[in-house]
């Protein structure tokens, strides 16, 4: 008895220890590795429907999973039944780490054989560069494999807000079918982020895309960072279309010290070998020069480094207001091509200033007396001024409104309509202060909005934006939205402390104003607009356009000075 005991127990001893053996083998070998990249995208062939991604087009098209992938039951599958100019699927709120590589696989093929783009991007605004921007891939009439490796760049901590983006447009057509199978997005490896001179420039090398540059024509041309750099994945890329008068590539708000020596190292090329000039001057009026005035660039037909030393002048104290500015113009051309690539400003030495000269004494002389000026009289109760009073439908139209003045980059007219609609000031608007002699900025912002029509009965938020020098999110000063809402017709009011207004300080008050924008908005706050890209899919009802127009207001804003009691609406 005691033998076949021993027995049982031998053989229960074999039977946990191979089960054991079995779950350790099972756990090495079909369970993920601790180092084994994860696809970081969810439904990739899309066997679970559409769920995760998203389509958008402002033409028109659908989006479906009804044909079998590359070997598998299912596959992503636009048809194009309107092409449009922002047409895209993508899957939103991704999780990236920063500086790491990353490679995205994908099968896809085009009817046509009609390529599209791949972005990585932050999903909201400001939309900055995750690392790839608006990667052509070239798409063949049958299943294709593809492969893009990046870099992650624009943020320094781990995000989760990225969007992949796969845009079809501006190669989309009537008819087109695009086939999506296999979406992989995985980490490669961390890398350690390039060294970069000390330099006051923001992106110099354009490896996080064109931000915070800025590109201005009055002709007309293109602004990408699509092609390699000299030694760099990405350089800054200018295309000119049509010649203009004014045709520049820069970047504002610099700080810059005074009586100091700068130099600024960029390496740059034209396709025909064509020359531009370099200028440091005050973004703002009155566009002071700051050490530098158009000076002449010989560029050649290849990379070629430069070289500029300057000394600050024009200025007694630090200032943060320069831009740094090369010029195409005059020497652009129809199908020029610039590049740009490793922008450095580096301050390298302080000026010593000769001791100041003790001036002669000049004899006192007794002063004649003058009459006491007459005071300027206090407003009296009831003072307001009209900022804005129009009457106006909101649409899906976009047109262009002539500026009354030039802007500081040398635009006469501004795009206008959808979520933004552009006004020139009431008469009788200063051209000066609105500081002096009436306080008008220190005041009180009144609103007033009369509701005559409206498509639908979602909320909308109104608000107003005053603009100095540029139509630029810098150079403006807006109401709160969120004080003037409504969700039908009627008539709403709101006010609130000048002082209060969205970047109040960005606007200098004493100087004049350019011109007047209203803005609307859903009820989260996000503009309702197809226009700008960077809109698009964000607001609700999104892509339904006709929730919210034709709206069409009488619109009335109105700035009493402190003690100037209630308006008078006309």
């Amino acid at each position: 008895m005691m033998g076949m005991e021993n027995i049982r127990k031998k053989v229960l001893w074999k039977r946990i220890n191979i089960g054991l053996i079995c779950f350790m083998l099972f756990a090495i070998y079909l369970s993920p590795s601790s180092g084994e990249s994860i696809n970081i995208v969810s439904n990739p062939g899309f066997e679970s429907g559409t769920t995760n991604w998203v389509f958008y087009t402002n033409g028109a098209g659908t989006f479906l999973n009804d044909v079998p992938g590359a070997a598998t039951p299912h596959a992503g599958h636009i048809t194009i039944t309107k092409p449009g100019t922002n047409v895209q699927v993508y899957q939103k709120n991704l999780v990236l780490e920063p500086n790491t590589e990353y490679q995205l696989d994908f099968k896809a093929f085009s009817e046509n054989g009609h390529d599209l783009t791949v972005s990585i991007k932050k999903h909201s605004y400001p939309y900055t560069n995750y690392g790839s921007r608006n990667k052509v891939v070239n798409l063949g009439t049958s299943w294709g494999s593809h492969s893009i490796t990046f870099t992650t760049s624009g943020f320094s901590g781990t995000v989760n807000d990225a969007r992949l983006m796969f845009s079809m447009a501006p190669y989309d057509a009537t008819g087109d079918q695009y086939y999506f199978d296999d979406v992989i997005l995985k980490k490669v490896s961390s890398v350690t982020p390039p060294v970069t001179p000390s330099s006051i420039l923001s992106n110099p090398g354009f490896e996080s895309g064109t931000t915070p540059w800025i590109f201005y024509t009055n002709g007309a041309g293109t602004f990408l960072d699509d092609v390699s750099g000299s030694g760099s994945p990405h350089a800054g890329h200018i295309t000119i279309s049509q010649p203009g008068t004014n045709v520049q590539l820069y970047q504002k708000y610099l700080t810059l010290d005074p009586y100091s020596v700068y130099q600024l190292d960029f390496k740059a090329y034209s396709g025909t070998g064509h020359d531009l000039a370099v200028s440091i001057k005050q973004h703002g009026y009155p566009y002071n020069n700051y050490g530098l005035t158009n000076k002449v660039v010989n560029l050649g037909t290849t990379w070629e480094s430069h070289s500029i030393t300057f000394t600050t002048s024009g200025f007694s104290g630090t200032v943060n207001d320069a831009r740094l500015m090369f010029s195409m113009a005059p020497y652009d051309a129809s199908g020029d091509q610039y590049y740009f690539d490793d922008v450095i400003l580096t301050k390298v030495s302080s000026v010593t200033l000769p001791p100041a000269t003790t001036p002669t004494p000049t004899p006192t002389l007794t002063p004649t007396p003058t009459p006491t000026p007459t005071p300027t009289p206090v407003p009296p109760s009831g003072n307001q001024l009209v900022v804005l009073d129009v009457t106006h439908t909101h649409t899906t139209k976009v047109t262009y409104v002539p500026l009354l003045r030039e802007d500081i980059s040398g635009k006469t007219q501004t795009k206008s309509g959808q979520g933004f609609s552009k006004f020139n000031f009431a008469p009788d608007f200063p051209t000066s202060s609105l500081k002096t002699p009436i306080n008008y900025a220190g005041g009180t912002l009144y609103q007033r909005i009369k509701v005559n029509t409206k498509p639908s009965t979602y909320p909308v938020r109104y608000q107003i934006c005053l603009f100095q020098d540029e139509i630029t999110h810098e150079q403006h000063a807006c109401s709160q939205s969120s004080l003037l809402t409504f969700t039908g017709t009627g008539t709403y009011y709101a006010s609130q402390p000048m002082t209060s207004m969205y970047q109040y300080e960005n606007i200098d008050w004493n100087r004049e104003l350019l011109v007047a924008m209203t803005v609307v908005k859903d009820k989260n706050g996000d503009p309702v607009d197809n226009v700008y890209p960077q809109f698009v899919g964000n607001w609700l009802g999104s892509p339904n356009l006709g929730l919210y127009y034709p709206m069409d207001v009488r619109y009335t804003a109105i700035m009493v000075p402190p003690g100037g009691g209630a308006p008078v609406w006309p």
